[in-house]
């Protein structure tokens, strides 16, 4: 702590922003130290503005080079004092936190000080601090760091009175004044679970609420309680969320700092996520607006094409008729001429009409191939539905060149296959 306080530590170096010494409060520092038997025998003022300014009498910018350190002030202000053998710990630390929106000026973090290390005193005795101090460097300045030993007189018939320290002695009453008794509960073996505790004559057995926990809880009340009533009326004072656990009071200011960013990038990340998840449902929206659309075009698309394979059949029915009329009238302008000149010439000219019927004949071939060729392009082009309304056409066509070809004697032809 000594090192800290000087900024010889890791975390101190790091902490330190601004050049400025630190407030403190250390009486035995002095050259003018108090003797501790006389400061724990004599009565406190029941006056908390003299107890202030006698405390801020005492603060003072902390000189450099000073080589007196926290242990030594302990040292000073345990010495003649008993001690329990069972004590492990030299003295006790606390760290009395301000509100944020307390004006940072010289008198006021000089108060601060005074105050925090008041209310230790009289928490604790009237007689407990030994040192304390309020960084100026750091970024937060609104919290005192306080050391202390409690230190009281014991009265006793066969000792008389007697100077001793105690940690938990004032911890521990406070506890009780403020939380009372409970029914103690043990653990059952078979369940293993917490029942409450029956004594022999089946009344519950009490125990008093002052383990660590509830002396750190007391104190915390204590605090508030004393903010409110001296500061309450300028300031927002809000007790802490009592422990859950038993983890340590206080994160130093690194961890703090990281924890802070923890949850900001867990914000972030939540931000995030609902965003994305927005998006997504607008993608979702319009994926759906999109598919409607897609499913009208595709309506569309289907009459439009509907109406075109029914003007295909209609444009190919015409033309099939004006083609099949046209093969018709020159067959019999062929066979016409043909007969007229067999009866009206000689041999010569009928060999020329033979050559010239041969010809006839392969232009009927010619066309016969074209039509099946134009049969396969309109299986190739052509739905089956709109095969099958051709062909009802082209039978209706042919059944009527054969109802037509019948009275002139040529006979029913080989109807082509559509």
């Amino acid at each position: 702590m000594q090192d800290h306080e000087e900024r010889n530590d890791q975390a101190g170096y790091r902490r330190s922003i601004r050049d400025a010494r630190p407030y403190v409060f250390s009486p035995y520092a002095g050259p003018e130290a108090p003797d501790p038997f006389v400061e724990t025998s004599k009565k406190s003022s029941t006056k908390k503005d003299d107890r202030i300014n006698e405390i801020l009498s005492l603060v003072e910018e902390k000189p450099e080079g000073r080589n007196f350190t926290i242990m030594d002030a302990c040292a000073a202000h345990v010495a003649g004092a008993k001690k329990s053998a069972n004590a492990k710990k030299v003295f006790l630390h606390g760290f009395m936190q301000f509100p944020t929106d307390f004006k940072i000026t010289d008198r006021n973090q000089r108060l601060m000080l005074a105050i925090a290390v008041d209310f230790v005193n009289q928490t604790y005795g009237g007689n407990a601090v030994f040192h304390a101090r309020i960084d100026r460097d750091e970024k937060g300045r609104h919290g005192v760091d306080v050391f202390f030993a409690p230190r009281y007189e014991k009265h006793t018939a066969s000792k008389g009175t007697e100077q001793w320290i105690s940690l938990s002695k004032f911890s521990k009453e406070n506890a009780r004044k403020r939380y009372g008794k409970r029914q103690k509960e043990v653990k059952n073996k078979k369940t293993n679970k917490f029942e409450p505790a029956f004594g022999a004559d089946r009344k519950p057995i009490m125990v008093w609420n002052d383990a660590d926990v509830f002396q750190g809880r007391a104190l915390q009340d204590a605090w508030f309680e004393h903010l409110k009533a001296h500061v309450g009326g300028k300031y927002e004072i809000e007790r802490g969320k009592p422990k859950k656990g038993r983890d340590p009071d206080r994160l130093s200011p690194e961890d703090y700092a990281a924890e802070q960013e923890r949850q900001k990038l867990l914000a972030e990340v939540e931000h995030q996520i609902r965003n994305r998840k927005e998006k997504v449902e607008l993608g979702g929206r319009r994926q759906e607006a999109a598919a409607q659309l897609i499913e009208q075009a595709r309506q569309k698309a289907e009459f439009a094409a509907h109406q075109a394979a029914e003007n295909i059949v209609a444009d190919a029915q015409k033309s099939a008729d004006a083609f099949m009329d046209g093969i018709i009238r020159g067959a019999e302008n062929d066979a016409r001429a043909i007969t007229q000149s067999m009866l009206s010439t000689d041999v010569k000219e009928y060999l020329e009409i033979k050559e010239e019927n041969t010809r006839l004949q392969a232009e009927v071939i010619r066309q016969g191939k074209t039509i099946k060729l134009l049969n396969e392009v309109l299986k190739t082009v052509l739905p089956a539905g709109l095969r099958k309304l051709v062909r009802s056409a082209f039978d209706a066509g042919w059944e009527r060149i054969n109802q037509d070809a019948k009275p002139n004697g040529s006979g029913e032809q080989s109807k082509p296959s559509i």
